[in-house]
């Protein structure tokens, strides 16, 4: 359920996010000025919107600086995206409470929304990545054993039930090496998102999301037959 939760929870919550803000007025169909009232309103409101955007960067970095399965290039890819969309959130929040007309509130909104979407795109490419590298590390952990089984087995091949637990030990090993390549491909792809590919791009996240699920699956299969073999192995003394 935890990696099920991913696409639906991170996407869709993002967007449900997204949709439930605010939006400036177009300076176009509106004076550049209004009354003090008015302005200082949607002046709040973009500063809560900014608020919001920088608690969950510095919680999105707290995830990947405390993950121990994320491997050094995808933690290194995630670091430099979120310190820049850090910088570009700090920044606005630094000059919104300078604006002086819709223009400008418009303006820095847009660019809040449109070059960082954090939310909708930074906050899944974390989440995926990460679960994509935790199940990409615990499949190697079941491929690591792979030279002592086999070693295990071929003392044993005249043992009843050998043929049995060489077939679980080959769809083990057949299983985590699909986790393994497939979350390899999840988080190359996740990772190659942009904010300027959104809307765009939310597929890729929700596809991400149910191959992590797939690749869940596939990893508890191949840890039960791995169990079976190395409990085989222990009924069955060299």
């Amino acid at each position: 359920m935890r990696f099920r939760q991913i696409a639906s929870v991170v996407v869709v919550a993002g967007t449900m996010a997204i949709a439930s803000l605010g939006i400036i007025p177009d300076a176009s169909a509106h004076p550049t000025t209004t009354n003090p009232a008015s302005f200082s309103h949607l002046q709040a409101k973009l500063e809560a919107q900014l608020a919001v955007r920088q608690t969950q960067l510095a919680s999105l970095t707290t995830d990947v600086s405390s993950s121990t399965t994320l491997t050094t290039a995808d933690a290194a890819a995630l670091t430099a995206s979120l310190s820049a969309e850090t910088t570009n959130i700090d920044n606005l929040i630094a000059k919104v409470p300078s604006d002086t007309t819709i223009a400008e509130l418009r303006t820095d909104q847009q660019a809040m929304f449109q070059d960082n979407r954090v939310f909708v795109v930074m906050s899944p490419q974390v989440k995926l990545t990460i679960a994509a590298d935790t199940l990409w590390a615990k499949a190697g952990t079941i491929l690591s054993s792979g030279s002592t089984i086999s070693a295990e087995l071929a003392a044993r091949v005249a043992d009843p039930g050998y043929a049995r637990a060489e077939a679980r030990f080959a769809f083990s090993t057949a299983k985590a090496t699909v986790v393994q390549s497939s979350m390899t491909s999840v988080s190359a792809t996740v990772l190659a998102q942009t904010p300027a590919g959104w809307p765009a791009n939310e597929h890729v996240f929700v596809k991400a999301g149910v191959q992590i699920v797939r690749a869940r699956g596939d990893l508890v299969l191949a840890r039960v037959d791995l169990k079976l073999v190395e409990r085989w192995i222990a009924n069955h003394p060299a």
